[in-house]
């Protein structure tokens, strides 16, 4: 039973929140889903919620870090990971200005963050964008800025708590399957326009070549599930973490490799040449990360390969349209229509990374930013709209969406960017090895994926494709778990009988009579 103090709080918040509601009712129509209505209701359900996040800020971060929801009560709705990040750093703040232990203070770490931090300041107050058109400034951009800077927040949020070892593979769960939710845009739109409302908390991205080739204005596009790549992403990398691949491929439990072969075959209904490639160099890097270079695995790995692939070449061109895009790179035979549409993909993609590079000495020393001129994106549309894009990557372009993880770095940040990122990606690297090399033995196999997880991220972000304002999260998100997991960076441990040890090993051995 409550006591009566309370129950009064209990009273006193309810009646405020009653008075709130009465007044933004008479002032605006909250049954009309404008965006005021939503901030309105958005607040309220805040307040309400504010004990749950006091009390499970941490694993509702944590669940929240790879989910697909957005907040659709704040401006450009943003993911619902970002303003459980600022709170949940809030929340441990505080906690630490009351005298509880907050923080896993890990210098090498956070070192390189500050500066990244830095640099995005300072690029952000010289080049403006973010202020953000909100607040009076004349271009937009404040969006791309916040995304970073909430990576490297959320990264201390993740690292003021510790986990329990006895927690770990269930947070390491929790971390990974949230992507699964990536599947519910698309699933959203094939039920129909009653379940359209979704929407407004999921991301509408994921739908736009299935709604373009549903509507029929497009012929000849092929109707790509874009949220299947991440959810099945996110299948093999709890696969990995909580099994590895010792684990998939144990002969008493055949159902985990038949579930791995259902997940891979379905990711490629996203349409996503990389996809296959991320895969492959997932598993290799796993493959070496165990240590499985020099066993009967490495066998038995080869030769499914080589019966995948040839399942691949020998009925590559009846598989579905969307699967065979995702294979229109390798030497197979697939649709020519479908390989012209990749092909094109990929053309547009080399001019412009030709045009931009030419531009890297112009922003090498002070970066361009993430300002955007509203007029001059309206007019690169426009010029597209009406077909007169010499390329059709203009608006790409003007937008920053350059699809290059090197460009996407050096061109709003220029050299002290890449630095700054360079730093992060190798100390990261430095520190998962440490935590897999020295960390306790009930996490060997988070720690393992962790690493391989790590690096194969950081290959594929240089050498195909990479967004920097878009996956920074993905590092510090991972760096964040391991350090929370861990309980920081763990050192090598020095034996104590070590001297003794020496001792013995040192002195003479007897010779039998």
């Amino acid at each position: 039973m409550f006591g009566l103090p309370r129950i009064l709080t209990v009273y006193a918040i309810a009646i405020l929140l009653a008075l709130v509601l009465g007044y933004a009712t008479s002032l605006f129509d909250l049954s009309s889903p404008d965006r005021m209505s939503f901030v309105v209701v958005g607040l309220v359900l805040f307040v309400l919620a504010l004990p749950i996040f006091l009390k499970w800020h941490h694993i509702l971060l944590i669940f929240l870090w790879n989910a697909a929801f957005n907040c659709p009560f704040l401006p450009a709705q943003p993911h619902f990971w970002l303003l459980l990040a600022a709170l949940s750093f809030g929340i441990s703040w505080l906690n630490g200005l009351m005298g509880q232990k907050t923080s896993l203070r890990v210098p090498e770490l956070a070192k390189p963050m500050l500066f990244l931090s830095g640099v995005v300041l300072v690029t952000a107050l010289y080049r403006g964008g973010i202020g953000t058109k909100m607040l009076g400034s004349n271009v937009y951009g404040g969006r791309h800025y916040v995304y970073v800077l909430g990576a490297i927040i959320g990264y201390f949020a993740l690292t003021a708590v510790r986990i329990p070892v006895a927690k770990a593979n269930r947070t390491a769960g929790i971390y990974f399957l949230s992507g699964t939710t990536f599947i519910l845009p698309n699933i959203a739109f094939a039920l129909g326009p009653a379940f359209y409302f979704l929407f407004y908390l999921l991301p509408s991205e994921y739908v736009a070549t299935q709604a373009t080739a549903d509507s029929g204005f497009a012929p000849g596009s092929v109707a790509r599930f874009a949220g299947i790549a991440p959810a099945c992403t996110a299948l093999v990398c709890y696969f990995l973490a909580r099994w590895g691949i010792r684990g998939l491929f144990a002969w008493d439990k055949p159902w985990r490799l038949g579930l791995l072969g259902v997940t891979l075959v379905g990711s490629s209904f996203g349409g996503f040449r990389s996809l296959t490639v991320f895969f492959a160099l997932l598993f290799l890097c796993q493959f070496f990360c165990e240590g499985l270079l020099r066993t009967r695995f490495l066998p038995i790995f080869l030769g499914l390969g080589g019966c995948a692939l040839f399942v691949l070449v020998a009925f590559s061109a009846r598989l579905p349209l969307t699967a065979q895009r995702a294979l229109s790179y390798l030497p197979v035979k697939v649709d020519a229509g479908v390989r012209a549409e990749a092909e094109g993909s990929t053309e547009w993609r080399m001019q412009m990374w030709r045009i931009l590079w030419s531009q890297v000495p112009k922003y090498l020393l002070v970066g361009k930013g993430y300002a955007i001129d509203p007029e001059e994106l309206y007019l690169a549309d426009l010029a597209a709209s009406r077909g007169e894009s010499s390329f059709g990557a203009e608006s790409a372009m003007v937008a920053g969406d350059y699809h290059n993880g090197p460009l996407s770095v050096i061109i709003p940040f220029g050299i002290l960017g890449v630095v700054g990122l360079l730093w992060l990606l190798g100390a990261g690297i430095k520190a998962l090895y440490q935590n897999y090399r020295y960390g306790d033995p009930a996490l060997d196999r988070i720690n393992t994926f962790l690493l391989a997880w790590f690096i194969t991220q950081s290959i594929i972000f240089f050498a195909v494709f990479g967004a920097f304002n878009s996956q920074l999260y993905v590092f510090t998100g991972t760096l964040g778990l391991s350090v929370a997991l861990n309980g920081g960076v763990r050192r090598a441990r020095r034996n104590p009988a070590y001297p003794a040890l020496k001792a013995d090993l040192a002195a003479p051995v007897p010779v039998a009579a």
